[in-house]
This record gives C-alpha cells, structure tokens and sequence, in this order.
C-alpha cells in the first residue's frame, strides 16, 4: 500500500476522470464519441421511468451533452450492433464484447439453478408456453410480448406477467434471444443466432472467469472504491466478489491507496493499476473536473454503494417510490455535478405535448452558495438539457432553495 494519503479532492477528480464526466464534450457527438464512452463505463442502466428522457439516454447526456438518440438505438440494435441488453449492474445496455462473459449466467438460467427461474419453467404449461412461443419468432421472425394473444388475470408486476411474457424473458435471459430492437420502448425479441455474432457466441468462459471480469472491469470504471464497494457495479454478492478483490491486491492488478473522506479522514481505498497515473496528474493539477451537467438517478457514478456520502458528501436518492407526503427533494431529482462536486438537484417533468419543462423543485447542498460562475454553468447546462429533450419553454415552482431558483430564473 502507498504511503501517500491522496486529497478528497485528486479521489473525486479521478472518480469522475474514469467515469467520463470530466471530459470535454464534443462539438458534434457521433457514434464513436458514444462507443468511447460505454466501452469505458461499461454499462448504461435502462429504466422505465420517463418524467423526461429515460436513463440510459440521459446518462449519455451528462457525458457528452446533446447528441442525436437515434445512434445510441442503431448502435444497440441495427445489424452492425456495437452493445446489447443484458443483465450488468440492472438491466444495461453494454458493449456487445460483454456477450462471451454473460453465457455462464445464461446457461444457469437456462438450467433453471438462479432464484428468478428456478420454479417457473417446471410449473405446469410453462413448458409447451416456452416452446410455443420460441417457435413462434424461428417462424415470424422477432416479435413483441404484444404479438402473442394470450393475457394475465391482473394487472401487477413481473411475476404477474401473461405466460408468453415470462416465456420471453425466460428465453432472453437464457441467451436464447436476444432485444433484437424497441418499439415504443417495448422489447422486441430475436433470435439470439440472428442477431450476435457467431465467435461471441461461442466463448467458453467459466462462470469464475465471468466474475473475474466483471470485478476487474468494474474496478476500472468506478475510478476508485472502498474493497467492498467494486462488486457493486455488477450488483454482485459481497461473499463473491471478495475473494476475488484479495487476488486482484495479491497480483497487483488493484492497488491499496488511503485517501481522505468528506470529513478529511483517512480511508482505504483501491484502484486499478491501470488508472493509477491519473491519481499524480490530478493531484498535481493536469487532469481536473471542470464541468457542469446533471445526472440521471440511475447514474452509474451512484453504484458504488455509500461513496456519494463518504467521497462527494451527497446523498443521492430517488424518491418516486415514497408517498408524495413523505418526499424530501421530489419525485425525480437529478444530481446537479458542478466543478468536482455534487452541489444540488433539481425534480424535472417534461411536458411532451407542448414543449415545456417544468423544474417542480431546485435545491442546493446546506453548504453551497451560489456565485455567478455557478449560476453561469448551471443555466448552459440547462439550455443544453432544454435542447436535448426538445423543450421551447422552462417554467420554475416555488419549491427548494429561493435564492438558487431566482437567480436561474432570471437568466431565461
């Protein structure tokens, strides 16, 4: 382990350097500006909320501002597909090399041996269901759940899903579909032959090499991270991914460094050789955190569960699920990222039909005043925000911090 203890400050700078939010944005995103930035981050989180753009959209965002949404769908689903959806950290969108090391999951799905499909496949019915509805895409071609005629006794969640519905994520989850493309965000399922490329296919990875993978990979793209917190990024278990951090610090893959907390006291931290330069240039100054975006709650600089309080003395939540009454912040709220630092956050409704974003509520941190260079960041990153959800007008309600809403109102 270094000697050195590394400034709260060079952690975050590194954090959000390997987490492509402290890149410059390009003047016209293209289709590799968004390849750079998965094959680094690794995954984009696919949620069904929308009270503006879904996540795995605004994620892209926050990195390399407004860009056409069309080449994200063409590199996810078009024949010359770059990334596909699977299980990662959620449901994600990630790059398509991530096929080979997703098989062993696949096949202990298949074999019904995970918790999600150990019972379902075996009940009665389901079985002759999974094989009519396999042999209705080889006919067809691929299809929605909303092309097979049968339906659930209620409305409810996943577990009450009609039969062909479960039969298709059964199948999906098995590798044998795959999301072949959306349709007003419905899941259109392939065939997984059709649709992924044959020597990806046929990788003979184990399910140890999956998780050594996985722990490296993630231990890359979330920067730096307590030991317990590097299997977070692929929601793997702590009684896994353990043991396999201790090899990663025995071979010198992952490096033991001691930084400083929020409170300036000493922690144990870990990176990746690979990203161990970037801790001098930011402490030295060359590599710093200069922009100023919003954050998607399903971000994947939050999956290092607890670091957002321990390292940027922010506590990131979402609250749609809590009752209106019992909501601090609001229903949606984005994380405001300015300068190195979480200063804010603010609940966003978009208003589809007339072009209108509605800020519901704007708050700032308890020790954050605002100045005009950050009234200044804030208001281009909101006009950029504007333009990538099409909105001509912004409106701001009487909830949050006074001043901050003020002061940005004026400024439209």
């Amino acid at each position: 382990m270094s000697t050195t203890t590394h400034s709260n400050e060079t952690i975050r700078k590194v954090i959000l350097y390997c987490q492509q939010l402290s890149n410059t944005v390009p003047d016209k995103p293209t289709a590799d500006s968004i390849i750079s930035v998965v094959s680094k981050i690794r995954a984009l989180q696919i949620d069904t909320l929308q009270m503006v753009k879904r996540s795995h959209f605004l994620a892209l965002w926050s990195r390399i501002g407004t860009y056409d949404e069309k080449l994200l769908n063409e590199l996810t689903y078009s024949n010359n597909r770059r990334f596909f959806e699977y299980w990662y950290h959620a449901a994600c969108i990630i790059p398509i090399e991530e096929f080979g090391y997703r098989i062993p999951i696949m096949k202990k799905h298949f074999q019904k041996e995970t918790r999600r499909w150990h019972s379902w496949p075996n009940e009665k019915n389901n079985s002759s269901t999974i094989t009519e509805v396999l042999n209705k895409i080889k006919s067809n071609g691929p299809l929605r759940a909303s092309d097979f005629d049968d339906i659930k006794k209620q409305r409810g969640s996943w577990w009450n899903w009609k039969p062909s519905k479960r039969a298709l994520e059964y199948l999906n989850d098995s590798g044998i579909t795959v999301v072949a493309d959306r349709i007003n965000f419905q899941r259109v399922y392939g065939l997984t032959e059709s649709h992924i490329p044959k020597s990806l296919r046929n990788k003979n990875y184990s399910e140890q090499d999956t998780f050594t993978h996985d722990i490296e990979m993630s231990l890359k793209a979330t920067g730096i991270c307590s030991p317990s917190q590097v299997g977070n990024y692929t929601h793997m278990k702590q009684g896994i991914s353990k043991s396999i951090v201790k090899e990663m610090i025995r071979s010198g893959t992952a490096i033991e460094i001691i930084g400083r907390d929020t409170y300036g006291e000493e922690i144990d931290l870990l990176i990746h050789r690979d990203n161990l330069n970037f801790l001098e240039l930011a402490a030295t100054g060359a590599l710093n955190s200069e922009r100023t975006t919003f954050l998607s709650p399903f971000d994947s600089l939050f999956w290092a569960k607890g670091r957002d309080e321990s390292i940027f003395s922010f506590t990131q939540i979402l609250e749609c699920y809590k009752p209106k009454n019992q909501r601090k912040w609001g229903y949606f709220c984005l994380p405001i990222l300015h300068r190195g630092s979480l200063i804010g956050r603010f609940d966003p409704k978009l208003d589809r039909r007339t072009g209108t974003m509605t800020i519901k509520s704007l708050h700032l941190e308890p020790e954050i005043q605002p100045d005009e260079e950050m009234i200044s960041k804030v208001t281009e990153s909101m006009r950029d925000f504007l333009s990538f959800h099409d909105a001509h007008e912004i409106t701001f309600e009487n909830a949050g911090n006074l001043e901050f809403r003020t002061r940005l109102q004026k400024e439209f």
